[in-house]
């Protein structure tokens, strides 16, 4: 190889690595900020950092540095912690944080680009201001009736806060709140100790109108048996005296008759079964009609 190649092919890596150093991409969910010798380009000069949007641009070799920093919308989401309503009852609050870069010099010089040394600081300012919201707040507010106000509140006082991190907070959200362990199982307690007091009182309730009811089916009943049983005297009274009546106009029709008949019945019913023993003497009226069709007494 001559020397003129020799120098061509030198000028053309030295150009090659070169403008390959000169070049940098950023993509569509990033914002590039240069850094030259280390600070960063513009925030100097202006107060605020030179801003890449997605694309192909160009840079210093060997004396610019990118940062790529993320402008998606975060979300944090934060540890349980515990806070103090204004009646000074503890509520276990688990919470979500929506966020995003906003001034990308700023955030840079307060992080490094460390998204995680981002959301350690601002946990730190949206649990302050939660808690200090949460304390002029009942449970009843906190848990249903002004949440949304709440939560309105702490994402605008934590804004307040997080400008100077270079963070925008989008929304803030509570997942759950709830009592302590400890006192939810209180709660819990006086809660069954409660439903079981209202079952008590059910079932007393009850088995008072089950007493009523049934004492009054039983007055019922009795009433009904003893008319019936009345009813049913004045039935057969009614049937003895005529079943008397016939008896006594049968025997005035025909008296003797009627005794021949009485005696056949009794006849009957007397001998009705051959292993009966009857002791009396042949004499007596009993047998008259046997020893007599007329019953004629000798």
């Amino acid at each position: 190889m001559s020397p003129k190649q020799t120098l061509f092919v030198l000028v053309a890596l030295v150009t090659l690595i070169v403008g390959g150093n000169s070049l940098f991409v950023v993509n569509q969910w990033e914002a590039g900020i240069v850094l030259r010798f280390g600070k960063i380009h513009g925030l100097e000069e202006t107060g605020t950092a030179k801003v890449y949007g997605p694309g192909i641009h160009f840079m210093i070799p060997f004396v610019d540095r990118v940062a790529r920093i993320d402008t998606r919308i975060q979300t944090m989401d934060s540890r349980p912690q515990e806070a103090l309503t204004n009646e000074k009852k503890a509520l276990v609050v688990d919470t979500y944080v929506k966020w995003r870069v906003s001034d990308y010099g700023q955030f840079y010089l307060r992080t490094q680009n460390d998204f995680n040394r981002a959301e350690s600081l601002l946990e730190r300012i949206v649990n302050n201001d939660l808690r200090a919201e949460i304390g002029v707040n009942s449970v009843k507010e906190t848990i249903s009736g002004e949440r949304e106000q709440m939560m309105l509140n702490v994402r605008n006082n934590s804004n307040s806060s997080t400008q100077e991190l270079g963070i925008d907070v989008v929304d803030v959200r509570i997942k759950q709140a709830n009592y302590p362990p400890e006192v939810s199982e209180n709660v819990y307690d006086r809660m069954r100790s409660e439903r079981e007091r209202v079952a008590t009182a059910f079932r007393s309730n009850g088995q008072k109108e089950a007493e009523i009811i049934q004492a009054t089916a039983d007055r019922k009943a009795t009433i009904i048996n003893a008319n019936a049983d009345r009813d049913a005297k004045v039935i057969m009274g009614q049937a003895d005296a005529e079943a008397a009546k016939i008896y006594a106009d049968a025997y005035n029709k025909n008296a003797e008759f009627f005794a021949f008949v009485r005696s056949l019945q009794s006849y009957e019913r007397s001998f009705k079964d051959r292993e009966d023993i009857m002791v009396m003497s042949p004499d007596s009226d009993f047998f008259r009609f046997i020893k007599d069709l007329d019953g004629k007494k000798e």
